[in-house]
């Protein structure tokens, strides 16, 4: 068993803490079975639980003995189960707490074991944990778990979306080292975590998920490396989903304030950090203007949290600046469209990278790329004389404007793209908390519009997956042959919540409530909200298409006029060209940039503030 252990030890579950019948791993002759008397699959009402056994020659994987699975009565409040719980297109068992007896000694373990046939089981080594067996102290008594940071905006009263109040009663018979919270969610068994010191009584629990059932366990530690502790029975909480508020006034799309005044569809947003000279702690729009077929730029002043008009006023440059659409093409880039402009590290040359999506000539739609020449004032991508690139001859490879096809379609020379006839609407996924330039990392991801794909999906709008892998972004394939995707998903966009931990925002098109028959502008649906975490699968350090939650578990997301009102079906539907941005880079402070519309008015630039980060 030691061979697999080379991880520190750390304090989990105690055995006299679990209720239930603690699973164990046996060896007899060459053959190891792990036996678990009780694990829970599912959530809510549907949780049900099961015994298992499993069998391994080498500890490496485990095959599951299909005649010992067997359903045992669900037991009320257990702590510490074993779990077993979808993980994108895998499956994966959780073992908190495993006794292994051998060469005399008992020894308590955690694991994580992961199933794509539901028959054979490969442990993840890197989850492997020895754990303390633990003695019983008292457990902290009165615990509640309730909102903070309480408001009301209308008729809306909510909390924090990200944070939770813990209460709790010290235990008797010792004196408290220190407290230890954590909370795990529901649905994925992502977990979050804080300390609070032996005088205290209570601990907010940050960085949770918006509009999450979190299950929530204080303990109280007797000696500082809580070798001895009591643990309370887990209670159970919601976080509240997120707001936000559009400005301007009243309650309509008439009376909203535009953060740039020629600001039309098309919108994308990009944070300067502190090393970017005269762009320092600035936002600058990708957009297109009224008027212009392509794409322009508008840039903010100098932005400070306590200053809103610093990030949500914005000076055009429109006329000078950008992507214009060639007014006669016969091949190649025809009409530009959105935009994402990714500022890149000094190692790769201290510039901004502008991706963005044509309408080609062949009718096709791809995604391409063109680095700035004006530094990461990222206005210019014209190497001659001109500020703006206008023509076809501009684009092509010896051009003063030269775009690489970053993802290509099916049967392309350059980047081709199995099965897909059009990319559209890419996000690149940053800025990151950590640094508001990209370096090239591996592993970095994009997300891209995708349309219907035969023998792969029926809905009309879905998002593919392309991950960077040091050259260029490859999409990634399921078994099938087919991209892996979020299906009806439209104009989504990632966002780094910190480690490997985003969150995707996306309208969902197939909920058509509140759409005009008369209008012609695109309808997005409702907007909603997923949630990514590199622990989930794989290199914990990336996040992998597998360790988003689903598409049918998301969130839905609430908006409201300026007066507090929340928006009907139809004006949220007609949200568009969104990026979702922290202009100062904190998750305090966090923005919205959109294209919104009533439908039956041209699309405007308008912004809105999350209320309850």
């Amino acid at each position: 068993m030691n061979k697999l252990l080379s991880i520190a030890i750390v304090a989990l579950f105690p055995a006299a803490a679990i209720a239930q019948t603690a699973p164990s791993l046996s060896l007899s002759g060459s053959t190891y079975t792990l036996a678990v008397p009780y694990l829970e699959f599912g959530s809510g009402a549907s949780k049900a639980a099961y015994s298992a056994t499993l069998t391994s020659p080498t500890l490496a994987s485990f095959a599951l003995d299909a005649a010992s699975v067997k359903a045992t009565p669900l037991l009320a409040g257990a702590t510490g189960a074993a779990t077993f719980a979808a993980s994108g297109s895998s499956y994966r068992l959780t073992l908190p707490y495993v006794e292994f007896s051998g060469g005399g000694s008992l020894k308590a373990y955690s694991a994580n074991l992961a199933t794509t046939d539901l028959k054979n089981f490969t442990i993840d080594t890197a989850s492997v944990k020895e754990v303390t067996l633990q003695s019983t102290v008292a457990a902290p008594g009165g615990v509640t778990v309730s909102e903070t940071a309480k408001q009301t905006v209308g008729s809306n009263t909510f909390g924090s979306s990200s944070k939770l109040l813990v209460n709790w009663n010290a235990p008797s018979g010792y004196t408290v080292d220190h407290y230890e919270i954590s909370a795990a969610d529901a649905l994925m068994n992502t977990s979050a975590g804080t300390t609070a010191s032996g005088s205290a009584s209570n601990a907010t629990l940050t960085a949770l998920k918006a509009a999450t059932a979190y299950s929530v366990v204080v303990k109280a530690c007797q000696d500082s490396a809580c070798a001895s502790y009591g643990k309370a029975a887990a209670v159970s909480a919601t976080t509240p989903g997120e707001y936000w508020q559009l400005q301007g006034t009243g309650n309509s799309v008439s009376t909203l304030t535009p953060p740039v005044s020629d600001g039309n569809a098309r919108l994308s947003a990009t944070r300067f950090g502190a090393e970017a000279g005269t762009m320092a702690n600035t936002v600058q729009f990708y957009y297109g203007p009224k008027g212009v077929s392509g794409m322009a730029m508008a840039a903010s002043g100098t932005v400070s949290a306590a200053v809103p008009s610093s990030y949500l006023s914005f000076t055009s440059y429109a006329g000078s600046s950008g992507l214009r659409s060639p007014s006669s093409v016969t091949s190649g880039i025809k009409s530009i469209m959105t935009g994402q402009g990714v500022p890149l590290s000094a190692a790769l040359g201290a510039k901004v990278r502008l991706f963005f999506e044509s309408n080609d000539a062949d009718g096709k739609t791809r995604i391409y790329s063109v680095d700035s020449v004006d530094g990461y004032v990222g206005r210019d991508f014209n190497s001659g004389s001109a500020t703006t690139c206008t023509t076809s001859a501009d684009y092509l490879a010896g051009g003063a404007c030269p775009a690489s096809v970053v993802i290509g379609v099916e049967g392309d020379a350059v980047n081709p793209t199995s099965k897909i006839n059009a990319a559209r609407q890419n996000k690149v996924a940053y800025p990151t908390l950590t640094d508001w330039r990209w370096d090239g990392a591996v592993g970095t991801f994009m997300v891209y519009t995708v349309d219907q794909i035969s023998g792969c999906t029926t809905n009309t709008h879905n998002h593919a997956y392309a991950v960077w892998n040091g050259s260029k972004f490859v999409t990634q394939y399921d078994s099938s042959g087919c991209p892996k995707m979020f299906k009806s998903a439209q104009a989504a966009l990632p966002m780094h919540i910190g480690g490997a931990r985003y969150k995707m925002y996306f309208g969902d098109p197939s909920v058509t409530t509140g759409k005009t028959s008369a209008s012609q502008l695109p309808f997005v649906g409702p907007k909603k909200l997923i949630y990514g975490d590199g622990s989930i699968s794989g290199d914990a350090a990336i996040v992998d298409y597998e360790d988003w939650e689903g598409v049918a578990n998301a969130r839905n997301v609430v908006f409201l006029w300026p007066n507090g009102e929340q928006l009907n079906d139809a004006a949220e539907g007609y949200i568009d060209d969104f990026h979702f941005l922290t202009p100062t880079g904190s998750l305090d402070l966090q923005v919205l940039y959109l294209s919104i519309t009533d439908g039956s008015v041209t699309p405007f630039s308008a912004a809105a503030v999350l209320l309850n980060p």
